[in-house]
């Protein structure tokens, strides 16, 4: 699905998607008696197009032929009577948006597009710079009133509107607060109090990291990163023409002993840097350009991220959060990440567990990385699924890596019927790109050598056999410096002009 701004030319497939809503409401129990003739008139939409305030949810699959599933209205146009309630955010008209006439066609029903749409708004809001957004919903309309609370609206209650021509009806008028990214989730795994006694993996240490005491993964009680930088070697809708937003994280719960980032993972290479620079590195990668802030191995930083994102809401951030994992995650960690990944970009490296404890030393990686994955994807089903822009790129979704091994094209063939189980037909992507490390080299093996032809063909062939309809591969084998950055700090200290301002 693809959520963008409407143009001139969807002005007559708009109006009849409307036309039909409103058709369908007439015999609907959550009628909120629209009329053609008096609200929303063609003049009302095609105006809203012309502002740029109209967006359209259109369906890139094959056969649909660009059809348009639902639509929204963002601006900043309030009524009147909004000003009859203390509302959370007191802000001046030009900072709070409003969303008006969100419509799902009714051939399109049962697929979560309000879901997707009111994040597309909410993503346009915060891209708009605006501080909250507020609109209203007719009593009777309980769903409606459940989505807006699932995405963390607030519901102020039900107060009598004047809709015009004589029509009062009652509400509910609900909020949200866009500097929070999701103010209702329970975060007890997150809470920093939570680190002493560490569980935030699935080896669960319990290491006392505010002791300074440090877990398999490496960290202690201090933020480590070893680079920040726009990255151009991510899977196209992550990278796009411009760049991923990478923040590099050092340590890791797993111990991947053929890993190409050891000097990191293992060797927790980095820079201790304050909380409150996370924030700041995001915001000076989106000044950058990056099309969104890519989270590399942050597991074992998880606890850090609902505060550091909500300080770089607060100051202006507006693009999504890409979460780069091993796939080692907990479900209750996935959970509590709600509202904070937009994106998963997870890994899926082994359906043999002999396999993990031999490479990982981990017992459990296939059962802790399908659970969690399952989670991840009913995550984006319940958001709408998945989401791109106009430019292809993903807003919100989920892209699942395997990295094929030499002389393990089998268990990547069970790895991908692992993936399908658990989540479906979603994006993978198939890598060739392993180079042995010097330890690899030196042990001798299948791991010495790089990955053949048959046994990337292979593996290939069984993603087109299972049925996924959107395979990413490589061409080419060896790892270049393109795919495995200089871990040289670049852009982890503050910048010589002193820290980011808070927005205007």
């Amino acid at each position: 699905m693809i959520v963008r701004p409407a143009v001139t030319a969807d002005s007559t497939p708009v109006l009849h998607v409307y036309e039909r809503v409103v058709h369908s409401m007439r015999t609907s129990p959550y009628n909120a008696h629209w009329d053609m003739e008096f609200h929303p008139t063609a003049n009302d939409l095609s105006a809203a197009i012309e502002a740029g305030d109209l967006f359209i949810a259109v369906d890139d699959s094959e056969d649909a032929s660009g059809a348009i599933l639902g639509a929204f209205v963002l601006d900043t146009s309030q009524d009147p009577q909004y000003g009859q309630i203390p509302w959370l955010i007191a802000e001046p008209a030009n900072r709070i948006a409003c969303i008006h006439l969100l419509a799902v066609d009714p051939d399109a029903r049962g697929r979560r597009i309000g879901a997707a749409l009111v994040n597309a708004a909410i993503r346009t809001a915060r891209a708009r710079r605006m501080r909250s957004i507020r609109l209203d919903v007719i009593a009777h309309n309980q769903p409606a009133v459940d989505l807006y609370a699932s995405r963390g609206f607030t519901d102020h209650g039900v107060f009598t509107l004047d809709y015009g021509g004589g029509l009062m009806l009652p509400a509910h008028l609900m909020e949200l607060d866009l500097d929070d990214p999701a103010p209702n989730a329970d975060r007890a795994l997150l809470a920093p109090a939570s680190l002493a006694s560490c569980e935030l993996c699935p080896r669960r240490c319990r290491a006392d990291r505010t002791a300074d005491a440090t877990g398999v993964c490496g960290a202690g009680s201090t933020l480590r990163l070893a680079r920040a930088a726009l990255h151009l070697w991510e899977e196209p809708p992550i990278s796009g023409e411009e760049g991923s937003g990478t923040i590099f994280f050092s340590g890791c719960p797993l111990k991947c002993i053929y890993c190409q980032n050891h000097e990191i993972s293992t060797g927790n290479f980095g820079i201790d840097v304050p909380e409150q620079r996370l924030a700041e590195i995001m915001l000076e990668l989106q000044d950058q350009g990056a099309l969104n802030i890519n989270l590399v191995t942050a597991t074992h930083f998880a606890h850090l991220l609902p505060g550091a994102l909500k300080a770089a809401r607060a100051r202006g951030l507006h693009i999504p959060i890409v979460y780069n994992t091993s796939g080692y995650e907990r479900t209750e960690a996935v959970r509590e990440l709600d509202g904070i990944v937009d994106v998963w970009l997870t890994d899926f490296k082994y359906a043999d567990a002999s396999l993990g404890r031999e490479l990982s030393h981990v017992p459990d990686y296939p059962e802790q990385a399908a659970r969690a994955l399952a989670r991840m994807a009913a995550q984006v089903a319940a958001r709408g699924g998945i989401v791109y822009n106009e430019d292809g790129i993903m807003q919100q979704g989920i892209i699942v890596r395997h990295l094929v091994l030499p002389g393990h094209a089998d268990d990547s063939c069970r790895v991908l019927d692992l993936i399908w189980n658990a989540a479906g037909d979603v994006p993978i992507s198939v890598m060739n790109q392993y180079t042995p490390n010097e330890r690899m080299r030196s042990d001798g093996g299948a791991l010495a050598r790089a990955v053949t032809d048959e046994e990337y063909e292979m593996v290939l062939a069984h993603a087109d056999d299972l049925g996924f309809s959107t395979v990413f591969w490589q061409e080419g084998g060896a790892v270049s410096e393109s795919f495995t950055p200089a871990f040289d700090t670049t852009g982890v200290l503050r910048a010589a002009d002193g820290p980011i301002l808070p927005r205007a």
